[in-house]
């Protein structure tokens, strides 16, 4: 029964996927790099060829609204979040090119299961078996915002059976709210 599978790659502790088109996987992957250099260069370009304080010049400075400026601040750290997001995934794209060359590629990183080549097809970049990935991304104890800590220490989480519910609170003639008629 062959699994796809070499163990018998000496020196190596990950086995070589025999089942799987490298050439092809390896041609998504160097389009998708190309893809991301491209828009990589493109935000580079477009809003980092330039300083900020250069681009907004006190000449620039007589025309704008101080909302404009704080526009422009939102777009420029806008296409820095994108710019990181774009290197990050870069990275990935070029490890996965990497494993390819190596011989380890749709080997799962952590436990050294093969990746499914469903999974490989939909995200090529893939590192982790779908039950690894699933370890990897781990929910949040709640969904109540970290800040209601701080405000109200001993906030309850959800599902305690403590928290308000919509129309608990009284109305408002008990509450010491006068109610005014402005007719």
């Amino acid at each position: 029964m062959n699994s796809g599978m070499d163990r018998s790659r000496p020196g190596r502790g990950a086995p070589v996927r025999n089942d799987l088109d490298l050439r092809h996987f390896e041609n998504l992957l160097t389009r998708e790099k190309e893809r991301l250099l491209r828009a990589f260069t493109a935000i580079k370009e477009k809003t980092f060829s330039q300083g900020q304080k250069d681009s907004l010049s006190e000449e620039a400075m007589y025309d704008q609204h101080p909302a404009d400026i704080g526009t422009e601040t939102f777009e420029r750290e806008k296409d820095l979040g994108l710019k990181d997001g774009i290197e990050i995934n870069l990275s990935r794209v070029e490890g996965a090119i990497a494993r390819i060359r190596q011989g380890t590629y749709g080997v799962c990183l952590r436990c050294g299961q093969p990746i499914p080549e469903g999974r490989l097809e939909a995200a090529p970049e893939a590192e982790l078996c779908v039950r690894c990935q699933k370890e990897e991304e781990v929910k949040p104890r709640s969904r109540r915002p970290v800040e209601e800590q701080v405000i109200k220490p001993g906030f309850p989480d959800e599902g305690e059976g403590n928290e308000e519910q919509p129309g608990d609170e009284p109305p408002l003639s008990q509450s010491g709210v006068v109610s005014c008629n402005l007719a």
